[in-house]
């Protein structure tokens, strides 16, 4: 028979953010304690992904919460929780109002990074809001929790190498770099009772390779010197991000045919480097992207923990993601209300041609093989051509206009697309 203490051990884990009123000076473990006994005593159950709202007859919740959110569960799939078979995890955090700081190189004259204070305003609500296939988000948070787990118990990076390298690559506008920065900012929130403050810092690579490379060098050691010195600091967390890290990759191939001087593989190699030395800090996580994946130096590869391609969504994906937005503007006001039916019941219906649901699930399969980045402009566009004159709505008439200018817009890159053929092929 297990004892209760083996028992309680794998109860599945419901993380609940709340996020404080910028001007909140209570203690976060005061909250912490007011939110489990709130929880306890007023919820049996609670839906994953929801927001409460009904804490405000709690004096010291209503006074400093901005918003108290039940996120997701680690260990277990449902979506309703029963709060006696779960582990509480209650993450509090406030938000800095900032946006993210540039840094330049005035000796040259060059943007080397920018810089957020974690968790950011700017930054907020955006991880809920992405869409992909294949439970990446998922995928991402577990990594970081074993991470974590692995860091804190010692074990032998030598043995079981732990590189803290993230590669996520695949076409351009499929929302790597979103995810990134969302990534990031999702993890100084569950991090929050760990370390008082976090910052990303977004590597402008194509600034590290200048025409002038035995000054990229310096650059190169200036950065990491200063992402250094912020590590060296245990109570804080970093996350390193280095977008299109293919151009790394094609400095150094350049210079090893030929077409650019040794200085680029010095520059190159001495990145690789600092990368390795940060790998033995335990409170900094690297993130990369590649647009181009055959161009990615192997040898980088080799360092990544995680290697994920995030290609075109789906249909069920390009569903949720236009379903989002239109919601959205339903929130608004801009659509009158009519609600959409979520993927998994959308089946049972689709013989109801006057759907909505139905008419925006004939929409999504047009845009196959449509960008992430792209499908979010489509509403957007959709009203400025056919509905500008328009306060509100139906979500018909929306439908429509979605409809002709997802048409339109398919058929002005496959326009583009024919061009480039034909000049390629000249």
């Amino acid at each position: 028979m297990e004892n209760s203490s083996s028992s309680a051990l794998k109860k599945p884990i419901l993380h609940v953010e709340c996020c404080l009123k910028t001007l909140s000076t209570v203690r976060y473990d005061l909250i912490r304690t007011s939110i489990e006994q709130f929880l306890r005593e007023f919820k049996t159950s609670v839906p994953c992904h929801s927001e409460i709202t009904d804490y405000r007859d709690v004096e010291i919740l209503r006074e400093n919460i901005e918003y108290l959110r039940i996120d997701d569960v680690f260990g277990d799939s449902s979506e309703i929780q029963t709060l006696d078979s779960v582990t509480l995890s209650i993450h509090v955090y406030q938000l800095d109002e900032n946006d993210a700081a540039d840094e330049y190189d005035e000796e040259n004259n060059v943007l080397t990074a920018n810089y957020w204070d974690l968790p950011s305003r700017e930054l907020e609500g955006l991880w809920d809001i992405l869409v992909f296939d294949g439970n990446i988000k998922t995928k991402l948070l577990d990594y970081a929790h074993t991470l974590l787990m692995f860091s804190d118990v010692g074990v032998d990076s030598n043995i079981i190498p732990m590189n803290k390298v993230v590669l996520l690559h695949g076409p351009a506008g499929t929302g790597k770099t979103t995810i990134c920065r969302a990534f990031a900012h999702k993890l100084s929130i569950r991090m929050a009772g760990r370390y008082t403050n976090a910052k990303l810092v977004e590597i402008n690579s194509h600034s590290l390779f200048s025409k002038w490379f035995s000054e990229s060098g310096k650059l190169v050691q200036k950065m990491f010197h200063q992402i250094n010195e912020m590590a060296d600091s245990d109570d804080s967390f970093i996350c390193v991000l280095i977008d299109e890290v293919e151009s790394l990759s094609a400095a150094r191939k350049s210079a090893l045919s030929g077409s650019e001087p040794s200085d680029a593989v010095r520059v190159v190699n001495a990145l690789l480097t600092q990368i390795d030395k940060l790998k033995r800090k335990k409170n900094v996580l690297i993130l990369t992207t590649s647009n181009i994946t055959q161009a990615i130096d192997l040898a980088f590869i080799d360092r990544a923990d995680i290697v994920q391609y995030i290609g075109f969504p789906s249909h069920q994906a390009i569903y949720s993601i236009l379903s989002g937005c239109i919601n959205e503007l339903i929130r608004v006001k801009i659509v009158i209300d009519h609600s959409l039916l979520e993927w998994r019941v959308l089946e049972l219906h689709l013989h109801a041609r006057e759907n909505p649901s139905v008419k925006l699930h004939m929409i999504s399969s047009k845009c196959l093989g449509v960008s992430g980045r792209i499908l979010r402009k489509l509403p957007f566009l959709a009203h400025a051509r056919y509905l500008r004159s328009y306060q509100t709505c139906s979500i018909e008439e929306f439908l429509s206009a979605l409809e002709l200018i997802v048409d339109e817009e398919i058929s002005a890159r496959q326009k583009v697309a024919g061009i480039f053929t034909s000049t390629v092929g000249l």
